[in-house]
């Protein structure tokens, strides 16, 4: 067994960053093992995801990270608004957290005040 983390992907608006309007978007959920919680590599993480859902990495250029926007110091906000279009839903969220890989399993693990 080993402590590692997970990082839960959430992509609101696949097939908006090539500048769809406001059509209709794919939504996807994607939990994943990741070497750690930095932005950059949940960045890489959710443009990888992207890209086998169709983006193209071109595309997903502008994808920043949206400080201060999110519930939680483990939950973070990635953005990219279309050429000519703004929306108020988030391109992407992600939220971090602690797990026990225990061979294919995980568990949730949560730090106990004492």
């Amino acid at each position: 067994m080993e402590i590692v983390t997970i990082a839960h992907v959430v992509l609101h608006r696949l097939g908006s960053a090539q500048g769809g309007g406001f059509g209709r978007h794919k939504s996807i959920a994607i939990t994943k093992e990741v070497v750690d919680d930095a932005p950059e590599t949940l960045r890489e993480l959710i443009v990888s995801i992207a890209e086998k859902n169709g983006e193209s990495r071109e595309a997903l250029s502008g994808l920043i990270l949206e400080r201060g926007r999110g519930p939680t110091q483990n939950h973070v906000v990635f953005n990219i608004q279309g050429p000519s279009t703004s929306y108020t839903q988030p391109y992407s969220e992600c939220t971090t957290f602690t797990a026990l890989k225990a061979g294919t399993r995980y568990f949730k693990l949560e730090e106990i005040d004492t």
